[in-house]
């Protein structure tokens, strides 16, 4: 059977539309940029802040923040997804999977949204350092990166607060792999609580589980070495 998706939160909705938005904006402001930023760009600096080492501009140098709009979009929110996937069953709000499926998806949603409106500014701030030709990306850059790292330890911790403690069901051996690892394909819900009931799990017998492992793993290990391929080209 096709997996179904649940409802996402209104404000999973808004950070979506808002991503789209902020990337197809820097985008834009780039490739109107393009031609009035020099032929060459200064892309390294001695300590006084005057250039010390140059690239030749190409678009894909330009829009290394738009790549990374995309890295990012491209991984969370198909991670979004992922979580509010199921593929049979109730899919009532109150049931305490679908609470932590949809908190855990609106968690990646705004996270995804604050790191591609940084890039949005970095944007801005790249620009102008290639244009006034000196070091420095300004104190706005440092204010919103930390400001930035602040927002996303809160989303994650009112996530955290939000999922709460899961009640432990019954103990069934044939559903645990080497003792911690749930594993029951007739179960459609993605996340389960540990044998103990303290914290949530994922349901490995979900292929979706295995999925968002491996998504993250090759973004993580893939996605970092083709930026600083196209930025070293």
């Amino acid at each position: 059977m096709n997996a179904r998706l649940l409802p996402p939160t209104p404000a999973t909705r808004r950070a979506f539309v808002a991503s789209s938005t902020i990337v197809a904006l820097t985008a834009a402001f780039l490739t109107s940029r393009y031609a009035d930023l020099p032929d060459i760009l200064p892309v390294h600096f001695t300590r006084y802040g005057f250039p010390d080492g140059w690239q030749f501009r190409t678009y894909a140098r330009v829009m290394v923040p738009v790549f990374v709009q995309l890295a990012l979009a491209l991984t969370l929110l198909p991670v979004g997804a992922l979580l509010l996937s199921r593929p049979h069953g109730d899919r009532d709000r109150d049931l305490p999977d679908v609470q932590a499926a949809t908190t855990a998806a609106e968690a990646i949603a705004l996270i995804a949204l604050i790191w591609i409106a940084f890039q949005g500014y970095a944007a801005v701030a790249l620009a102008a350092m290639w244009q006034r030709q000196r070091s420095g990306l300004g104190l706005a850059y440092t204010v919103l990166e930390v400001s930035g790292i602040v927002l996303t330890v809160v989303i994650c911790a009112r996530a955290n607060g939000r999922l709460g403690r899961p009640a432990p069901r019954p103990f069934v051996e044939s559903h645990w792999r080497l003792g911690q690892l749930y594993n029951n394909p007739a179960d459609p819900a993605l996340f389960v609580p540990t044998r103990d009931g303290s914290r949530w799990t994922l349901n490995f017998g979900r292929p979706v589980a295995a999925a968002l492992v491996g998504l993250i793993l090759l973004v993580g290990i893939v996605g970092p070495a083709a930026i600083l391929r196209l930025m070293l080209r």
